[in-house]
C-alpha cells in the first residue's frame, strides 16, 4: 500500500510528465542562420508581424494555448482542495496580459515565451504535431528559465473563466494512440485474471484518461471492486504510422473511495476518470 502523504506527489509526478515535454527538448525552437540574427536587434520590440514567429506559430494559436494551459491548472488543481494551487484561482473572472517573446540563445535558436501581468514567470510554448500549446511556467531562479536576448513580438489577452474539462482534441492520429493504449489495458486486464489473485481482479473497472495528442504515453486507472486502484502509465512510439506500448512503473492505492473526495489524490484520480476516453470492465466480452 502507498502512503498517503505520497499519493499526490506521484500523482502530479505522472501528469506532469504526461502533460507536457521538457523546454529543452527543442519542440518549438527555430533557429536562424547568420543573417538573420545579424539584421534583428538584439532586445527590443518587434512589430506585431507575425512573420517574426518561428514557423508554424501565430498568435491565435499562443492565445488558444494559454488559454487552455490555464483552465487545466485550474481544472486538476483548484484551491478548494488541500495542498493544490493552481496559481490562478485568485484570477477567475480577471483579464491577464500576455506579452509575447522569442529568446534567442548563443546557438542561434529561437523559444518562443510569454510573460504575464500577473507574475513575473514565463509560459513555455512548444509546438509538436503541429500542435501549439503551453508546456509550463518557469521563474527566473528555474533551469528552464531562457538565457539570452529576446524580442517582444506582441502581446494578447485571455479572461480567466470558470474550470471545464480540458478540450484535448480528437484526430484520426490520435484515434490510433487511444487503440493503442486500450489493446495494452485489454491485455494487462487479461494478465491479472488469469494469474495469481486473479478473483480480485475479475470485474474491474478500467478507466483510460484523455489526453493531448502530442503527448506521448497514457495513463489508465484499474479499479477493483475491493475499492483498490491501480495506476498504470504507458508509452506511445509512434513507428511506420502505427503506435507501439511500453509499460511505465505504475502504482496502487488502497480503498480510493474511501478518501475524502476533498483529498489532493482522491481529486486528481476523480478528474482522470471522469470523461475517460475508453473504459471497459475486465473479464467482460469487450476486453
Amino acid at each position: 500500500m502507498i502512503k498517503k502523504p505520497a499519493i499526490l506527489a506521484l500523482l502530479t509526478t505522472t501528469t506532469l510528465l504526461l502533460g507536457s515535454c521538457s523546454a529543452n527538448s527543442g519542440n518549438g525552437a527555430e533557429r536562424v542562420d547568420a543573417d538573420k540574427a545579424a539584421s534583428a536587434t538584439s532586445i527590443g520590440v518587434r512589430s506585431s508581424s507575425e512573420s517574426m514567429l518561428p514557423t508554424g506559430f501565430s498568435m491565435n494559436a499562443l492565445q488558444d494555448a494559454f488559454e487552455e494551459y490555464v483552465n487545466y491548472r485550474l481544472w486538476f488543481y483548484p484551491a478548494k482542495v488541500v495542498g493544490n494551487d493552481s496559481g490562478f484561482d485568485a484570477l477567475i473572472g480577471r483579464t491577464i496580459d500576455v506579452e509575447v517573446r522569442i529568446y534567442t540563445d548563443d546557438e542561434g535558436v529561437r523559444r518562443v515565451y510569454g510573460h504575464t501581468s500577473n507574475s513575473e514567470r514565463l509560459a513555455i510554448f512548444a509546438m509538436k504535431e503541429g500542435i501549439v500549446y503551453c508546456a509550463g511556467q518557469a521563474g527566473k531562479e528555474e533551469p528552464q528559465w531562457p538565457q539570452g536576448d529576446y524580442e517582444t513580438i506582441d502581446t494578447f489577452s485571455i479572461e480567466v473563466g470558470q474550470p471545464h474539462k480540458p478540450n484535448y482534441g480528437t484526430s484520426a492520429r490520435k484515434e490510433k494512440m487511444i487503440a493503442a493504449a486500450e489493446a495494452y489495458d485489454k491485455a494487462f486486464c487479461q494478465d491479472m485474471i488469469r494469474g495469481e489473485g486473479a478473483e480480485e481482479w475479475q470485474g474491474s473497472k478500467v478507466y483510460l484518461a484523455d489526453f493531448y495528442e502530442y503527448e506521448e504515453a497514457a495513463i489508465s486507472w484499474i479499479v477493483r471492486r475491493d475499492g483498490y486502484a491501480w495506476l498504470a502509465p504507458v508509452h506511445l512510439a509512434e513507428k511506420n504510422g502505427e503506435f507501439e506500448t511500453t509499460g511505465l512503473k505504475g502504482f496502487g492505492i488502497e480503498k480510493i473511495y474511501g478518501l475524502d473526495p476533498n483529498d489532493s489524490g482522491r481529486y486528481m484520480f476523480e478528474s482522470l476518470i471522469n470523461g475517460a476516453a475508453k473504459q471497459f470492465t475486465c473479464g467482460s466480452e469487450d476486453s
